[in-house]
């Protein structure tokens, strides 16, 4: 079983969403973490991030997870072959602190839901 590791939440007024969140949950900014409006915070035991922004073009108001596998090359190819679809290339993130989502990509399920990949961190 793959653990879900990062959460995604994302609207039109990040601030906004990023002070309801913190007022309502608790999660504070971890500013080593965060890039511009992007915010990210850890919560639960910090194996779990949580990042709250803006929304891209591509994508609409949503809250994402992200999936922890292997080798996301090889995850991508089972689900388009599943009728999913790729929305974004295997990315490598700048380096900040969070080094399980270092490596990560988008895809939409067969329903159209947006759902997040991140590779698992080698040594």
């Amino acid at each position: 079983m793959r653990p879900v590791v990062h959460l995604e939440l994302r609207g039109l007024d990040a601030s906004t969403l990023r002070d309801f969140y913190r007022e309502v949950f608790g999660w504070e900014r971890n500013d080593a973490m965060s890039i511009d409006d992007y915010s990210v915070a850890e919560i639960g035991t910090g194996a779990l991030t949580v990042g709250i922004g803006p929304v891209p073009e591509w994508s609409a108001r949503s809250a994402k997870f992200y999936i922890q596998v292997d080798d996301i090359d090889e995850t991508m190819a089972k689900i388009v072959a599943l009728g999913g679809k790729a929305v974004m290339p295997r990315t490598v993130g700048p380096e900040f602190g969070a080094e399980h989502i270092l490596i990560f990509t988008t895809f939409l399920d067969p329903a159209g839901n947006a759902v997040g990949l991140v590779e698992t961190p080698k040594p």
